[in-house]
């Protein structure tokens, strides 16, 4: 997985990156975030296209899936185009081909998320999305899903074993930690707190839980 930059982000803002690309064509970032989380996704240009992704890189890159239909890598550029323009409508018809034609690719299935996303159609985004981490276990996913469902379909239990998943993964860099730790310090505490004590990275509050227990174990044994 690709390494996070550093980002210089606001106190209250949330960065998010998710690099799902097995051939390093796709670079999803954490963005900020102010009153209302965001699942975004930048895109680096497709080599056919040039960097400014606008009318004329769409224009090459319809014709080139014109002419290779079957050709997923094509597709999946276009769509990463159509989401930069965000043309969400098109971006979602090209990237349920480009699913269809490679099932077992969750590059495809992740853009469709993002685009649920932002259609406001947040069920079927974390759908989406809960099949690209049976796909390809990913941190950054498994932080996006507790966004989803944490901020946008009030199940915050679902939304903790996402973000815990995403914590202990081996793979995960510091910067999403970071960013994780955030989100579950903000859950609400009946599902944050249980997910945060198995945590290793929170000794000091699993301490503060012990020794509660054992004030009330003391309590109960007095006659």
């Amino acid at each position: 997985m690709t390494d996070l930059p550093k980002l210089k982000t606001p106190a209250r803002a949330l960065a998010l990156l998710l690099a799902l690309s097995l051939a390093a064509m796709l670079v999803i970032s954490l963005t900020e975030r102010f009153k209302h989380p965001q699942i975004t996704v930048h895109v680096q240009p497709a080599p056919q296209a040039p960097a400014g992704m606008g009318g004329d890189a769409i224009g090459a890159l319809m014709q080139e899936v014109a002419k290779n239909p079957q050709n997923v890598d094509a597709l999946v550029h276009l769509v990463e185009a159509l989401m930069t323009a965000q043309n969400w409508d098109a971006a979602e018809t090209f990237a349920q081909r480009a699913s269809t034609l490679d099932v077992n690719n969750p590059q495809p299935l992740y853009l469709l998320g993002v685009i649920k996303h932002n259609q406001g159609k947040h069920k079927e985004a974390a759908e989406l999305l809960e099949k690209v981490v049976a796909l390809h276990d990913n941190a950054s996913v498994r932080y996006s899903l507790g966004v989803l469902y944490i901020h946008f379909l009030n199940d915050p239990a679902r939304g903790v074993e996402h973000l815990s998943a995403g914590l202990h993964d081996p793979k995960a860099g510091e910067d999403l930690k970071k960013g994780i730790r955030e989100e579950l310090e903000k859950a609400p505490l009946s599902h944050a707190g249980g997910a945060e004590n198995n945590t290793p990275d929170q000794p000091v509050r699993q301490d503060k839980m012990d020794k509660k227990a054992k004030k009330t174990n003391g309590k109960d044994a007095r006659p």
